[in-house]
C-alpha cells in the first residue's frame, strides 16, 4: 500500500506544481479585473475575468489554460496586449493553484473549467452566447482541449502541446511508468473528436523547435493529424 501511495503521490508532483499568489499580482487589480468565484466538489475555486475596455458584453471571448507551473494571472501580460473592444479574456486556475481549493487532476480540471465557464455566462453572458475561443500552454492545452471537447469553439491555439502524458513519460523514464499512470492527460483523441464536428474550430499549433521540455516532435505529430485544416507554426 505504502508504495501505492508513494507512486501517486509522485506522479501529482512530477505533473502539477501548484503555487498561491504573491504580492507581485497585487498590481492586476487595480483596474478592471474581476474574480469569478465558485463551488466545486474540491472546495471553493476562483477564476478571473478580463472584460472588453470599454466594458460592454464581448462578442468574443477566450479562454487561458496556463502551464503546470503557471497561474492564471501570469496570461496578464499577453491580455494587456490583446486587449480591445469587444474582447474578454477568462482566465482559468486549477484547483490547488492560486485561490483555489483542493488538489488538479483531469477530471477536477474538466469540472472546474466547465463550471467557470458557466458562472461566466450567469454573471456576465446575459443570454448572450460570445464566440470562444481557447488557448493553452503545455499541460494547459490539454486541459483546454479537455473543455473544447465539451463546448461549442469557434477558435483552438495550442502552445508547445504533448501528443499525450504517457508519451512524455515514456520519453522521461522509460515505458515501465506508463500502465501505471494515474493522470492520462491526451490530446490526439480530442483534436480528432474536433475536427469531425460538422463545423470545426480554426485550429493552430504553436512549437519552438528549441523546446527543451516538449520536443518539438510531438506538436509537430498533433499537426500531422490534418495539415490542411491545423496550422502549425
Amino acid at each position: 500500500v505504502s508504495g501505492v501511495l508513494m507512486l501517486a503521490w509522485f506522479q501529482h508532483r512530477m505533473i502539477y506544481h501548484p503555487r498561491s499568489y504573491g504580492s507581485f499580482y497585487h498590481q492586476y487589480f487595480t483596474g478592471s479585473l474581476q474574480r469569478v468565484s465558485y463551488q466545486t466538489p474540491e472546495g471553493s475555486q476562483t477564476s478571473f475575468y478580463q472584460p472588453p475596455p470599454d466594458g460592454n458584453h464581448p462578442e468574443a471571448l477566450w479562454i487561458f489554460f496556463g502551464g503546470n507551473a503557471s497561474l492564471a494571472l501570469d496570461w496578464m501580460w499577453l491580455v494587456e496586449i490583446a486587449s480591445r473592444p469587444g474582447l474578454g479574456f477568462l482566465l482559468i486556475d486549477y484547483p490547488g493553484y492560486g485561490e483555489c481549493d483542493g488538489s488538479a487532476s483531469p477530471e477536477k480540471i474538466l469540472a472546474s473549467s466547465e463550471i467557470a465557464r458557466a458562472q461566466w455566462q450567469e454573471i456576465y453572458g446575459n443570454t448572450e452566447i460570445p464566440r470562444l475561443g481557447i488557448l493553452g500552454h503545455s499541460l494547459g492545452a490539454a486541459t483546454a482541449l479537455q473543455l473544447a471537447e465539451r463546448i461549442p469553439v469557434d477558435r483552438v491555439l495550442l502552445l508547445s502541446p504533448f501528443t499525450s502524458v504517457a508519451d512524455m513519460v515514456r520519453k522521461m523514464f522509460g515505458a515501465w511508468l506508463v500502465p501505471l499512470l494515474r493522470h492520462r492527460f491526451e490530446n490526439m483523441g480530442p483534436l480528432l473528436q474536433l475536427l469531425q464536428r460538422e463545423t470545426p474550430p480554426a485550429i493552430t499549433i504553436f512549437h519552438g523547435t528549441r523546446d527543451e521540455v516538449i520536443p518539438v516532435e510531438m506538436g509537430r505529430k498533433l499537426a500531422a493529424l490534418d495539415p490542411q485544416r491545423i496550422r502549425y507554426h
